[in-house]
C-alpha cells in the first residue's frame, strides 16, 4: 500500500499559469523560485545543520510560488525558520531531520484572495561534501499491520512501528515496485517468540511497517542486508506513549550500511507519532 503522494518531487516548480488573471501594476507579486543550494565542504554539524536549513527554507518558498490547484499568483509569502537537528552521524556525512512551514496569500480579481500553508514536516536529510538525499514523510510505502484487532483503529494510543528509510538507492518513480535493497527484519519478544519475520524492499526510499505489537514489554529487533552483518537492536517498550513505540528507524545509509536508531530529537523534528498507515 502506497500513502502520500508517490509522484516525483520537484524541487523548483514552474511559475504559475500565464492564463491566470494578471494583478494591477501596484501589487507585490512572487514568481520567480530561488535556487537550492548544493551541499559543499560540510565539515561538521553546524555546517550540515545550516544547510538544511537554507534548502528547507528555499524548498518551502518554492512550493509557495508554484502555488497549489487554482490559485492565482502569489502575492506574499512568508516562511519560517526551518527547525534542525543532526540524529546520526558517519564518517561520510550526517543524516538531519527537519521541519519548515510557510505560508503564502495569492491574487484574486474578485477581491478575495485565497491562501495556502506548505508544512514540510519530519523530513530526513543525509548530507556531505558531494551528496544531498532528502526524504520526506509524506511518501511511503504502508505494510500491512501486524496486530490485527480492532485496538489498531480506535487507539488512541500510537502502537509499536517502525520505518526503514533507504539514503543509498536513487528510486525509481517511474517502476515502484523494482530496485531498492531487501532488509530482512525479524523481532523476538522477551519469550523469544517471533512476532515479525519480513523482508521488505526498499523500493521507495521510506517504507513503514505499522502495528508490530501492541502489549509493552522488551523485544530484541534483529535486521540485516543480504551482503553485511546482521544488527541488533533492543527495542524498549516498557512505557507506553513514549517516542520508542513510533520513531525505530532502521537505516540504510547513504554508504550501504545498516544502523538502527531512534529518531526522535524532539516534537518538532521527530518522527511523528500518528496519523501514519490508518489502514
Amino acid at each position: 500500500m502506497l500513502a502520500g503522494c508517490a509522484t516525483r518531487e520537484r524541487d523548483n516548480r514552474s511559475p504559475v499559469s500565464t492564463s491566470q488573471p494578471t494583478p494591477p501594476p501596484d501589487v507585490t507579486t512572487f514568481t520567480e523560485t530561488k535556487p537550492l543550494p548544493e551541499p559543499s565542504d560540510v565539515s561538521n554539524r553546524a555546517v550540515a545543520q545550516s544547510f538544511v536549513e537554507t534548502y528547507e527554507q528555499r524548498y518551502v518558498y518554492n512550493e509557495l510560488v508554484g502555488g497549489f490547484g487554482s490559485s492565482g499568483v502569489a502575492t506574499k509569502i512568508t516562511v519560517e525558520p526551518a527547525r534542525v537537528a543532526v540524529v546520526h552521524t558517519t564518517d561520510s556525512g550526517y543524516y538531519v531531520l527537519s521541519s519548515c512551514r510557510g505560508s503564502a496569500r495569492y491574487f484574486d480579481p474578485d477581491g478575495s484572495p485565497s491562501s495556502a500553508t506548505r508544512n514540510a514536516s519530519s523530513v530526513a536529510h543525509f548530507v556531505s561534501d558531494e551528496l544531498h538525499r532528502r526524504i520526506p514523510f509524506n511518501a511511503y510505502r504502508c505494510e500491512q499491520p501486524v496486530v490485527q484487532t480492532a485496538t489498531v483503529n480506535n487507539s488512541d494510543e500510537p502502537l509499536a512501528r517502525l520505518q526503514i528509510y533507504d539514503f543509498e538507492t536513487k528510486p525509481d518513480y517511474e517502476d515502484l515496485e523494482q530496485g531498492g535493497r531487501t532488509v530482512d527484519v525479524t523481532v523476538r519478544n522477551a519469550d523469544e517468540e517471533v512476532i515479525l519475520e519480513q523482508a521488505y524492499q526498499t523500493s521507495l526510499p521510506l517504507t513503514v511497517q505499522p502495528a508490530v505489537t501492541e502489549t509493552p514489554g522488551s523485544y530484541t529487533l534483529a535486521a540485516s542486508l543480504a551482503d553485511g552483518p546482521t544488527v541488533q537492536y533492543e527495542w524498549d517498550l516498557s512505557t507506553s506513549g513514549t517516542p520508542s513505540w513510533w520513531a525505530l528507524c532502521l537505516v540504510i545509509t547513504a554508504g550501504g550500511t545498516l544502523a538502527i536508531e531512534r529518531w526522535y530529537p524532539n516534537e518538532e523534528v521527530g518522527v511523528p507519532p500518528n496519523g501514519v498507515c490508518r489502514h
